[in-house]
């Protein structure tokens, strides 16, 4: 753990928290093996509501958002042949600071053979937040991945615009240590780029989502027949929804002004890849109803 007075600033100007979890193929479901915290980051609650014996696992972060100078680390771990799912039960939040800059680090690695779907719900950026993500995925050559991250700027009920702060996202996506992804975002308060067309179009609600199949169906032919149903779907449903496949890497992206329609545009894709990949049910994680 890092040390709480590195750069001179006192322990209570800093807030260190972390979280790690492994996940383990156990006869015939997936258990959390090994978990530990350190500060305000807890598992709520584990579920197995599939037949498959996947783990459904709820992470919270009590004071739920994320303040000046906190850091926050997510070091989570799938061995092989285990499927996991991790979501949390709210929206996170990027709260207004003094100037001080606030963290979030989540690492995830995925064993050959296992499964990680990495779903938490979106997150708020407040007017005024200097904020700064990454996240690093790191795949085995065998191992598939289903994960997004939605970004709201703004409190929406209060028609709240980000004018100051900063924002600072990057996401890297590993797989048998080869780089597959490198996707950045990076915005200012009253950013021009969030009027532009080129950019945000002044929408609020930003979302991205990844996913990386199983060995047997990276053929881009499959993976192009497959996301054409999927264009398709999102058509009906008329969402602002725009697939691509980068390599065999599936990325969908949401522009839009609705957090709902972003989450249920992200929740339909991802039943459509279980289905297609797992020969799996949707079966969304039973706090998304509560």
């Amino acid at each position: 753990m890092q040390n709480a007075l590195i750069t001179g600033i006192s322990q209570p100007e800093r807030w260190y928290a972390r979280l790690e979890l492994k996940f383990t193929a156990q006869q015939k479901r997936t258990i959390l093996s090994h978990r530990k915290h350190f500060g305000p980051l807890r598992v709520q609650k584990m579920l197995w509501p599939e037949k498959t014996g996947v783990c459904h696992s709820i992470i919270v972060h009590p004071p739920a958002g994320i303040a000046g100078g906190d850091h926050l680390t997510f070091d989570v771990e799938v061995q092989e042949q285990a499927h996991a799912l991790v979501t949390t039960p709210g929206a996170g939040k990027w709260y207004k600071t003094n100037g001080k800059q606030a963290f979030q680090h989540t690492y995830l690695q995925v064993q050959d053979q296992a499964t990680l779907e990495w779903l938490p719900q979106e997150v708020m950026l407040f007017n005024g937040a200097n904020a700064y993500s990454e996240t690093h995925i790191h795949l085995a050559q065998s191992a598939s991945f289903i994960g997004w991250d939605m970004l709201v700027l703004g409190r929406q009920a209060r028609q709240e615009s980000f004018e100051t702060g900063q924002y600072h996202n990057q996401l890297r996506l590993w797989r048998a240590d080869k780089l597959l992804v490198a996707d950045t975002l990076q915005i200012q308060g009253n950013d021009r780029w969030l009027n532009s067309c080129l950019g945000m179009n002044r929408q609020a609600v930003l979302g991205n989502l990844w996913a990386v199949a199983p060995e047997q169906f990276r053929a881009n032919v499959i993976l192009e027949e497959q996301i054409e149903l999927i264009r398709e779907l999102m058509m009906r449903m008329k969402v602002p929804v725009t697939l691509t496949l980068l390599n065999d890497v599936v990325s969908a992206r949401y522009l839009g002004q609705d957090t709902r329609q972003c989450h249920d545009a992200f929740a339909a894709i991802r039943a459509r890849l279980r289905r297609y990949w797992f020969d799996l049910d949707e079966e969304f994680p039973r706090i998304w109803r509560t």
